[in-house]
């Protein structure tokens, strides 16, 4: 994956992840492989760090949106 198209999957990874709609990395990692054609998505995503921010950002957004829906 070049810089540019990496910086764009990480700017999409980040997007899905505070939209509150996913559970974790692995939803995530999935939308860009299969819904966004993203197939060496994975080697972007793999490391325990990015791991553990994503799964972070989904969940603090699904409570932001619990939040607001309640």
């Amino acid at each position: 994956m070049n810089g540019e198209r990496q910086y764009a999957a990480f700017a999409e990874t980040q997007k899905l992840a505070d939209s509150g709609a996913y559970h974790d990395y692995m939803d995530i990692e999935y939308v860009l492989r299969f819904d966004h054609g993203l197939t060496d998505v994975s080697a972007l995503l793999d490391s325990q760090p990015m791991h553990r921010d994503l799964n972070r950002r989904c969940a603090d957004a699904r409570e932001r949106v619990e939040a607001v829906g309640a």
